[in-house]
């Protein structure tokens, strides 16, 4: 929350949220699971296969990887809480914002290996369709028939923040009456193998992977909380401290003074997009009334 006057723009209201991580795909059992002590660190934080299929949509997913199946999922769920807050809202005024650092990598180096294998002319197309960076945010307009402006940022250090942004630009422009923002990432071998040569404070990385959405409306919309962005970030009632993936990308913020500080890298592990994870962990704390973390 900021202080009045010190940015021009309207707080959001958070509608809803939907989340696929590695502490599972409830938002009850992610909060009970966020009130305990984190485990030994893994060498990842790695989605559920389990969490991953959904008989209402397998079919159409078929040809879909871990990483759409996880950002399909997420926004399928916070579209499915706020469905009452959508409900006179029409499809071409919902917009969609998907962030992500490393994108599709893992199916990106599939089509690599199988232009290596194979030769350029039978490498699998289907490969190459889902090694783009904008493919979840394809397959989220199409199955969930969104049919405002569709973006997808990426970033290694705040393409969270500039999605959270570009959505508050939407909806004071009157561009969109609701927008589905969120943040997807995904661990493969490679990632594990760069990350355990990396260091954050003298200690090694732990990549994670998960998807979180966000169904975000104008401020005089009824929701879980208000979300507001901040150029300068003082006088703020929390801050979430989660660290980039790559320590050489990070950036000097100016420093905050907050109420309470926390971090959730210990339970959804590092990545690109871990402050869409603290903001996950934040809004189950306010509905838990107590901190999580």
């Amino acid at each position: 929350m900021t202080t009045a006057g010190e940015n021009a723009s309207s707080p959001m209201s958070i509608l809803s949220v939907g989340a696929v991580t590695p502490l599972g795909r409830d938002l009850k059992r992610i909060a009970q699971k966020l009130a305990s002590p984190a485990e030994v660190f893994p060498s990842a934080f790695r989605v559920n296969d389990e969490l991953l299929s959904d008989p209402a949509l397998d079919k159409r997913l078929r040809r879909a990887d871990r990483f759409v199946r996880m950002a399909v999922l997420a926004a399928k769920d916070a579209c499915s809480a706020a469905e009452s807050a959508c409900a006179d809202v029409p499809r071409e005024r919902i917009g969609l914002i998907v962030a992500t650092g490393f994108g599709p990598h893992c199916r990106g180096f599939r089509f690599i290996d199988g232009i290596l294998d194979c030769g350029d002319s039978d490498a699998l197309p289907t490969d190459f369709s889902h090694s783009v960076h904008g493919v979840a945010a394809a397959y989220i307009t199409e199955l969930l028939e969104l049919r405002g402006p569709s973006v997808t940022a990426t970033d290694f250090t705040c393409g969270f923040e500039q999605a959270v942004l570009l959505a508050q630009c939407w909806l004071d422009q009157g561009a969109c009456d609701r927008v589905l923002v969120g943040a997807v990432e995904e661990v493969g071998e490679v990632l594990i193998h760069c990350a355990s040569r990396m260091l954050k404070n003298d200690q090694r990385l732990t990549p994670g992977e998960g998807a979180v959405f966000f169904m975000l409306g104008p401020h005089d919309v009824a929701g879980i909380a208000h979300l507001q962005s901040a150029s300068e970030p003082h006088d703020l009632d929390l801050v979430i401290l989660d660290v980039p993936a790559i320590p050489a990308a990070q950036t000097t913020k100016p420093a905050a003074r907050a109420r309470r500080a926390t971090t959730f890298n210990p339970y959804f592990g590092h990545s690109p997009s871990s402050s869409a994870f603290g903001l996950l962990g934040e809004l189950l704390s306010l509905s838990a009334g107590r901190s999580l973390g």
